[in-house]
């Protein structure tokens, strides 16, 4: 069946839900085509099994099979969500988030390679990926640039979850060019037809990782054979040899993953992920934005990013230029080559002192357990109903939320992702807790976002930077983005809303976001969680423990500011002055949400869902409190 044939038969078989626009990719194994649903108007990729591979019944069985086991990977902010799986007219096919963007592999035959700060992020927002992947244990494969999509936010999003195991069914239908695109980022035990885990996917990271440093692959070679037996055989070369001003860092995270064996790389994604972190990559969005030519971009017309490609500031205007790369080569050619970019990853250098890093680490945890104490001391006597608050106005210039395929979702003008809580009713607080104003009772909120994490210190900086506004003394913000913001107080969370254009959350939505509709004491269930993490983590991380809608980190990690009143007393007031040394602090206190993670047994306590506490609004001293937004859902 041709290319127009199979659209003629997809466009009829999907006729009453979808309009068929027009056909964006593909490939040996499935064409790929744009469809707009025909309700809503919003944007599907619907990718099709190749016809010819579709007369294989144990190809079609794998395919279905992993299509739905891929399927279970949707919530997670840098995996493409798979909406619905169908076979009608003799097609099988896949239902996809749209992401209007540009593969890696593109970008690269464009630029050749990346500066070394963006190739690290960019293997974090992977890592993240596979953390999120490999907890619901799914192996994805066939990692390569072609299934890793640069969007409009500078987000890369991981395409096709263990699709790829459908062409490991022995079958003549399979075609050698389909193998040869792959086999460059094949770990050895998956050329072997070993089992695969994790690890597999991280030696395949590894490859992607060396050729965003240096322009080409590791092993090179005139057949797919060959490149085969270099993966088995043939040690990978240091990314030094092609360039020798690469961090030092980078070059042991790429030799690591390429380890020839599996337990001589990374064990797991989150180890590459803390790595990463420790050498100053995040998992947030970049500036680099993808190349949109006028096909394309969908046919409605929709937004297209198509501007510059640098960062700016101090690093280099020109791309770093490709480095060549076959299996063996001679150092003296390398030395010759162009110089790389005058802006390497922040990092501390390798031989930096352990013994100040464990001083530091220990002071910071000791402030954070030592506050955590006091402010557990003075927080959560009285009950009091929740006084409502007006929205906040939206001060922030362009503070356009882009709307997403998935309509559950939504995008802040950071990249940052809200999750939909449905309006309807739900179990607001407890009976057997007094600090529930009311006890438990049934109520009823129209449908609101709430950021899928806790606002970031990258994020908050990023505030900082254009507003002027004070930052907070907080050890980490500055050394980790990705972890939550701290040291912020209620009227700082409450700029920060302004200037993207949210709101603070009351004390219902947050508790609704947490809980879900079936009254749950935690955001994962009603079983405490025992071992949970004794310090501040990132804000993606624990996917086992988000909530109903897929927000991280309601219980543990950082207690959040809400608008809710909290009726401090005299002997709330005493307390606090004593914590906090002076009397100065206003008399209009906030409710706080969630706990924190610590070894204070009070904070796991208050990880209970309708658990609330109170603080002073301005006060900005505590390392355990930090906030999300919110936005009215229209």
């Amino acid at each position: 069946m041709t290319r127009d044939q199979t659209q003629a038969t997809l466009a009829d078989a999907l006729n009453e839900k979808y309009e068929i626009l027009r056909w964006i990719g593909g490939g040996g194994m499935a064409e790929v085509f744009l469809a707009r649903h025909r309700i809503h108007g919003a944007l599907f990729a619907v990718k099709v099994l190749s016809t010819s591979l579709a007369e294989d019944e144990r190809i079609v069985a794998r395919f279905v099979q992993e299509a739905r086991t891929a399927a279970t990977l949707a919530g997670h902010s840098n995996i493409v969500p798979i909406f619905d799986i169908g076979a009608q007219n003799g097609l099988y096919f896949l239902i996809m988030q749209y992401v209007e963007g540009e593969d890696l592999a593109k970008y690269l035959k464009r630029h050749g390679r990346l500066l070394p700060q963006d190739a690290a992020h960019i293997a974090c927002q992977v890592a993240d990926a596979l953390v999120w992947a490999s907890a619901k244990g799914v192996v994805h494969r066939d990692l390569k640039p072609s299934n890793l999509y640069l969007d409009q936010n500078g987000r890369i999003m991981v395409l096709d979850f263990g699709i790829a195991k459908a062409a490991d069914v022995p079958s003549p239908l399979t075609a050698a060019a389909e193998r040869l695109g792959t086999v460059y980022y094949m770990s050895p035990e998956q050329i072997l037809g070993q089992p695969c885990d994790c690890r597999s996917d991280l030696y395949s990271l590894g490859v992607v990782f060396f050729e965003m440093l240096t322009g080409g692959r590791p092993f090179e070679g005139d057949s797919s054979r060959a490149i085969e037996v270099a993966h088995l055989q043939t040690l990978a070369p240091d990314v030094r040899d092609l360039d020798p001003q690469l961090p030092g860092e980078l070059s042991y995270i790429v030799s690591h993953l390429l380890a020839k064996k599996p337990d001589d790389r990374y064990q797991s994604p989150s180890e590459l992920v803390e790595h990463l972190n420790q050498i100053g990559a995040s998992s947030m969005p970049l500036t680099l934005r993808p190349n949109l030519s006028a096909t394309d971009r969908p046919m409605d017309g929709a937004a297209a990013a198509s501007g510059s490609t640098r960062r700016s500031g101090s690093l280099s205007e020109i791309n770093p230029p490709r480095l060549q790369t076959p299996i063996a080569r001679e150092k003296s050619v390398v030395a010759q080559s162009t110089p790389p970019p005058n802006a390497p990853i922040e990092s501390a250098p390798v031989a930096k002192s352990q013994g100040t890093k464990m001083i530091w680490g220990g002071i910071a945890v000791c402030s954070i357990l030592i506050v955590g104490a006091l402010i557990y001391l003075v927080l959560g006597r009285h009950p009091a109903a929740e006084k409502p608050t007006a929205p906040a106005q939206v001060t922030a210039p362009n503070a356009v939320m882009p709307s997403t395929v998935n309509s559950a979702i939504r995008l802040d003008r950071l990249g940052g992702r809200m999750k939909l809580a449905a309006a309807g009713n739900f179990i607001f607080g407890d009976d057997t807790d007094p600090q529930s104003p009311n006890g438990k009772e049934t109520v009823n909120l129209p449908a609101f976002y709430i950021d899928e994490t806790e606002v970031s210190n990258g994020a908050y900086r990023t505030f900082c930077s254009q507003t002027k506004h004070q930052p907070p003394d907080s050890p980490t913000f500055n050394r980790q983005p990705d972890y939550p913001v701290t040291n912020v107080s209620f009227e700082d969370a409450q700029a920060f809303a302004d200037w993207i254009g949210k709101r603070l959350p009351t004390e219902k939505e947050w508790e609704k976001a947490a809980r879900g509709t079936d009254g749950r004491i935690y955001p994962w269930g009603n079983e405490p969680w025992p071992n949970a993490p004794v310090t501040i983590q990132p804000v993606i991380s624990n996917p086992d423990r988000v909530s109903p809608s897929g927000e991280y980190n309601m219980a543990g990690n950082v207690m959040e500011w809400t608008t809710g009143h909290f009726p401090a007393g005299p002997a709330e007031i005493k307390d606090m002055t004593k914590a906090l040394g002076t009397p100065n602090f206003s008399s209009e206190w906030k409710v706080i949400k969630g706990g924190y993670f610590g070894k204070d047994p009070n904070a796991a306590r208050a990880w209970k869902t309708y658990m609330r506490r109170g603080f002073p609004k301005d006060v900005r001293s505590s390392p355990v409190i930090g906030f999300r937004c919110v936005l009215d859902a229209h």
